[in-house]
């Protein structure tokens, strides 16, 4: 078929396909060959036009090394033998990489068919890094040779696409991402795909990067997805290997309409219980991936993690599972070490037991009791003054424990920690603070325990019943002892509810201030005025003053929120004064 012909034949149909490869991160050599995979895949499923994600050639989480002129060299000639390898095709294709504009490193487009490179496409928001903040400039071309105008065809990025006003000048748009993976994405990039097709009466092909990404603080799911008139014409499944999809449309019979598109809903997950379950279902998902992901990379043999007998350490047990059977090492490479202190509760202690022997992991019970007294005698602290020292060495302890247990056996330290504790910094620096790796890290308490509740019959009935009383165990650090026989420290009645804290987490990162907060949750939750009000000082104070410890924390993936104790932008000494302000003239407003 010539080009002429297929500017003039719009009755025909045309065969998009969109692929995602798992790649090298950093290996634009290996990078091309999957490319060149994915185009022969194409020209048998006798494609017209294919899409590959934005910065496909090195990778979108390569950070400030894919502007190191070595890796802009081997993308360069990464890109040339990608376009050589469409020479004997009339295939389209499109992949991203990072090239130099205007003196400047750009997350580009390079359209390639029969063996020429088009043209390289910036993207407009100026960074080659899709995670970075640069500011953006006008949109421009950098073209290796005359760009040629091809028939009904435009491509773009997928992000800033969706958020734009979008072009009407072409009938087929071929759109690049490098969109994180979170529990509600899923939902709204189809959404929002399916709405683009309407709009602008253009079929649209979109592919997102693999699992190949780094893991250290974003989780990529691979999505491809066709689109046209509104509907997913063909989409892959969330977090393939080798995503591939093509779907047939004819360009004759687009045409822009004005899509029903649903508002999009707040909170963490979906009010509508069957999306939220869905979600949370896909929030575990993605901490498995990642964790499976690191794992492999730094070709561990296994997972170590600290059970207490709590909610965060059953959620990352269970993803070290998950991880294990993606893997296929076996539980048995799984050691789920409880440590008993100073106020551990008999309840705590057979649950941890109880759940990794359930589950078909290694059991091993170290008490940090007689390492913290010796510890002590050492610093002379008096064992009865329970204070932040007899508290914290315990952590420590454990921390110690576990690290050292995944050196011996080549192990990786899991780390158990939520969103919530490094929100108020109610960790120990130095102890349950550290891990090696944190899945739990962006995932706030209170959905946590709906994580747990989601997914807790997949494991079986006996693992079920042990989760079932976790859940309903206070939430403890049980670091002072117990009152007989129950736990003492209930981490809530220390500093509220976590319910209120998450509420005002969530709407503190979507740029409400303390007196919003407020009326938020005195018009949503069921608490009265004083334990809101009294909750959201707590809030404040700790959030401002346990910066800190969230700018050390482990790496961790963003699976829940787009943010993360590891990617916390915030200096540690910040002043808090117009906050604690505003916080203030709420109390007077109440009197």
């Amino acid at each position: 078929m010539s080009e002429c012909m297929l500017a003039t034949q719009s009755d025909a149909p045309v065969r998009l396909a969109a692929a995602s490869p798992e790649i090298v991160l950093g290996d634009p050599k290996a990078n091309a060959a999957a490319a060149i995979s994915a185009i022969r895949r194409a020209e048998k499923a006798e494609a017209d036009y294919l899409v590959l994600p934005e910065l496909f050639l090195c990778g979108a989480t390569l950070g400030s090394l894919m502007e190191h002129p070595l890796m802009l060299n081997a993308c360069r000639e990464a890109l040339g033998a990608v376009a050589e390898a469409t020479k004997h095709t009339w295939l389209f294709v499109s992949i991203g990489l990072p090239y130099m504009v205007d003196g400047r490193v750009r997350s580009c487009i390079a359209l390639l068919r029969g063996g020429r490179i088009y043209a390289v496409i910036p993207a407009s928001r100026g960074a080659a890094n899709p995670f970075g903040f640069a500011p953006a400039v006008p949109r421009g071309a950098a073209s290796l040779s005359t760009l040629t105008p091809i028939p009904r065809l435009s491509v773009g990025f997928a992000g800033q696409i969706f958020a734009k006003g979008e072009p009407r000048e072409g009938h087929i748009m071929l759109l690049s991402g490098a969109i994180n993976a979170t529990a509600k994405s899923y939902g709204a990039v189809r959404s929002s795909l399916a709405a683009y097709s309407a709009r602008t009466g253009m079929a649209a092909a979109m592919a997102l990067p693999s699992r190949g990404e780094s893991t250290t603080a974003f989780v990529f799911d691979g999505y491809c997805a066709i689109a046209a008139n509104g509907e997913i014409l063909a989409e892959s499944e969330p977090l393939s290997r080798d995503a591939f999809v093509y779907a047939d449309v004819c360009i004759d019979k687009l045409s822009a309409f004005e899509p029903f598109t649903e508002a999009e809903e707040e909170g963490y997950v979906s009010s509508d219980p069957a999306k939220a379950h869905a979600q949370l279902r896909r929030l575990f998902a993605l901490q498995r991936a990642a964790l499976v992901r690191r794992a492999e990379h730094i070709h561990a043999k296994g997972f170590v993690i600290g059970v207490s007998g709590g909610l965060d350490s059953a959620l990352a047990l269970l993803v070290a599972c998950a991880a294990a059977d993606e893997m296929g090492i076996g539980r048995g490479m799984i050691t789920g070490v409880s440590m008993p202190g100073f106020g551990t509760t008999s309840r705590t202690k057979n649950n941890s037991r109880a759940l990794v022997e359930a589950l078909g992991c290694k059991y091993r019970e170290i008490s940090v009791a007689a390492a913290c007294r010796e510890h002590f005698a050492n610093i002379g602290h008096d064992e009865a003054n329970h204070n932040s020292v007899y508290e914290n060495a315990q952590a420590r302890e454990r921390t110690k424990i576990l690290l050292s247990i995944a050196n011996e056996e080549g192990l990786l330290d899991v780390g158990t920690g939520d969103l919530s504790e490094a929100a108020l910094g109610w960790t120990t620096f130095g102890g349950d603070h550290l891990a090696q790796y944190g899945v739990n890290a962006s995932v706030p308490k209170t959905i946590i325990r709906r994580v747990v509740a989601a997914v807790g019959a997949d494991f079986g009935a006996d693992a079920d019943a042990i989760l079932r009383d976790i859940l309903a165990t206070p939430v403890s650090p049980e670091l002072l002892p117990a009152n007989g026989g129950e736990i003492s420290q209930k981490t809530e009645e220390l500093v509220g509810s976590y319910e209120l804290h998450d509420l005002f987490l969530y709407y503190f990162l979507k740029g409400k201030g303390p007196k919003e907060l407020y009326d938020i949750a005195l018009g949503t939750l069921d608490f009265g005025e004083e334990e809101v009000y009294r909750t959201l000082g707590t809030f404040l104070r700790r959030f401002f003053s346990q910066q800190f410890k969230r700018n050390c924390a482990p790496e961790a993936p963003l699976v829940c929120l787009s943010i993360a104790p590891s990617v916390w932008n915030m200096p540690s000494d910040m002043a808090s004064a117009a906050f604690m302000a505003e916080y203030e003239r709420i109390k007077r407003r109440q009197s």
